[in-house]
Order: C-alpha cells, then structure tokens, then sequence
C-alpha cells in the first residue's frame, strides 16, 4: 500500500511538473488512467495511488514562502485539480462492494 501511496506522489508529482502545457497534461492524464485500469480495484491499490496523487495535489496548491504557487488559476490549473478530483472518485467508487454471506441472509430471514 505504501509503495502505490509513494508511487500515485511521483506521477502526481510528474503531472504538476508538465500540466501547464497542453501535451504534458494530456499525456499526464492518460498516463494516470493507464495506472488506474492496470490496477485491480480495492482501497490498497487503487485507491492508495489515487490518494498518494491527490495529497500530492493538494500540497501543491498551498501557497508557497515567496508568495506564488505551483497550480496557478488557469485553464490548465483547473483541470490538473479536476483530474485529481476524478481519479479520486473513481478510484473509490471502483472498489467492489462485500455482499452478506448467504447464511446471514438465511438467518435473518428465519
């Protein structure tokens, strides 16, 4: 799990660096999806990368020392956090729901 937390950083961390342009957050973005599709669904692998990505993400909207950010408030800005917000989502959101054993449906039924 803390291996895909520290990884969802890295290729956060490799999206912020390249989304102010148009290629780079493109390719950041398909490079996150790929990620996502390759791992199996569940809170230590999906989400985990997801959450690393967006703790990343959210540590690189707070304002820096000498006054300025890394995501600034353009278009670009904007859709580096929506990405963030939808890989979140979807990550959890993908994760398979636990169904009641079938002797606790029969038992509550008795």
């Amino acid at each position: 799990m803390l291996v895909l937390l520290l990884a969802g950083a890295v290729v956060g961390l490799a999206v912020l660096l390249v989304h102010a342009t148009g290629w780079g957050l493109g390719l950041g973005a398909a490079a996150v999806v790929a990620v996502l599709l390759a791992l199996p669904p569940g809170f230590t692998t999906r989400v985990a990368f997801a959450l690393g990505l967006v703790l990343l993400l959210v540590q690189a909207v707070q304002q820096r020392p000498e006054g300025d950010f890394l995501v600034g408030s353009d278009l670009a800005g904007y859709a580096l956090l929506t990405l963030g917000l939808v890989v979140l989502v979807g990550a959890v959101v993908s994760v398979p729901r636990r169904h009641p054993t079938t002797s606790a449906v029969e038992d509550s039924t008795l």
